[in-house]
């Protein structure tokens, strides 16, 4: 069994320098080369930006390329919070459709494109654990059909989409689809070297400070200035980039990839090859692989780092595909992965500039699309291009300064939200 993404197959993520940044003056430093970091850095150099991209590891290596590939715009935003209660109608019927903008973006993006990152429409279906969210996807689709274009429908009954007896009912989504995110990784990656963009990796933040007009930046390549800085390590994000460190919070998430079952099988377990996701906090996602021959399924079996080889994190991902696809009887997993969802502690996304740092972080689960975008529309705040700011930017950041204690405790509230969605699921 394999211990890195299904996807890197594909595209592996490399290391990269094409520059010698120590000592150099920059418009702009990048933090981070995810989806979030690569599209900023090509917006910036369209804008004539003078721009240095730098990660820790590979380019890519985080999450952007250990994702599940599921694009929509932005369904998960506001779990914990009422966005209309919190917010307002306008901020947040405006907010609402900023995030749907995000998938418009990716579809402009690739078009022309689509077999290149495996692009395929194919719809997304939330799925309701409980009799009680049942009721919630019911409000939900009615309130993002009256706000938005992007075709959903209540389903009472899913045995047409999905054959078990977990699920309840659902929530589709006709405008969503699946893409391969490594190869979107390197199509963007690709766009960004062709750019006048200066590269380096590995190279790690140590610490920053202001002086005069700039940043001095200190990294393991030594000291760079720069008249601003963009933070771009979503889940990834540690003590140096600042206090907004405990803005944000990696989450652990697993995924394992079956052996080619093949399309017949795969096919009978899910009759319409869409997206799922379910609504439980300790939620399944799973999608079949682009050539129809894998399962690709999703979870949070253990909320704690580097775990892929345990036994424990193979038994969940077992038992878990016999329960939600009982079809599914003869395979073996010929992947598991981890890597961090960036879940900020209201599950919105955030878009900050502050003292000429930007911070853009908070994918929330719905970042393949989401992040992109953000990343791009974020090099306005310093171009002014656009006289309308953006509404994400309107969005009260929420620090929680006890987040190394919420790390250490983080198993434990995983077994807190599966012992909950257990009963919900049996008895709500």
């Amino acid at each position: 069994m394999y211990t890195y993404p299904f996807w890197w197959e594909s595209f592996r993520p490399y290391l990269y320098q094409n520059c010698t940044p120590e000592k150099k003056t920059y418009d702009l430093i990048i933090i981070g080369s995810g989806y979030t970091g690569i599209s900023s850095a090509i917006e910036a150099c369209s804008q004539n930006l003078k721009t240095l991209l730098i990660d820790q590891s590979a380019l890519g290596e985080g999450a952007s390329t250990r994702s599940a590939g599921m694009v929509s715009g932005g369904l998960n935003l506001g779990k914990k919070i009422n966005l209309f209660q919190e917010y307002g109608n306008q901020i947040a019927t405006d907010f609402i459709r900023e995030s749907i903008d995000s998938y418009r973006f990716l579809e402009d993006q690739i078009n022309g494109h689509h077999n290149d990152v495996k692009y395929q429409k194919t719809g997304r279906l939330v799925l309701a654990h409980s009799k009680k969210k049942v009721e919630a996807l019911k409000k939900k689709t009615e309130l993002l059909n009256s706000l938005t274009t992007l075709k959903l429908e209540f389903l009472k009954d899913v045995n047409h989409e999905i054959s078990n007896d977990y699920y309840k009912g659902g929530m589709l989504v006709h405008d969503a689809a699946s893409i391969h995110p490594s190869l979107f990784y390197k199509f963007l990656l690709n766009k960004a070297l062709r750019c006048k963009l200066d590269i380096f990796s590995p190279c790690r933040l140590l610490s920053h400070k202001k002086k005069d007009n700039f940043h001095l930046v200190n990294t393991t390549e030594g000291i760079i200035k720069s008249k601003y800085i963009l933070f771009a390590t979503n889940g990834y994000s540690n003590n140096e980039i600042g206090k907004e460190n405990y803005s944000i919070i990696g989450i652990p998430s697993y995924i394992a990839v079956t052996n080619e079952i093949g399309n017949e099988d795969i096919a009978r377990a899910m009759p319409k090859l869409r997206m799922y996701s379910d609504t439980k906090n300790d939620l399944f996602y799973f999608r079949p692989t682009p050539d129809h021959k894998r399962l690709l399924f999703g979870a949070f079996p253990i909320w704690a780092y580097h775990k892929e080889n345990s036994r424990f994190v193979k038994s969940f991902f077992y038992k878990s595909i016999k329960q939600i696809l009982p079809t599914l009887n003869n395979f073996t997993i010929d992947y598991i992965w981890g890597g961090k969802v960036g879940v900020t502690f209201n599950t919105l996304p955030q878009v900050k500039l502050e003292n000429k740092k930007i911070y853009v972080f908070g994918c929330n689960g719905s970042g393949v699309a989401l992040m992109p975008y953000l990343g791009h529309k974020a090099i306005s705040l310093i171009t002014k291009k656009t006289n309308s700011p953006m509404t994400i930017t309107k969005i009260k950041i929420k620090k929680n300064y006890l987040k190394l204690i919420i790390i250490y405790l983080l198993p434990f509230l995983g077994i807190a939200y599966r012992t909950k969605e257990r009963l919900e699921n049996k008895f709500f």
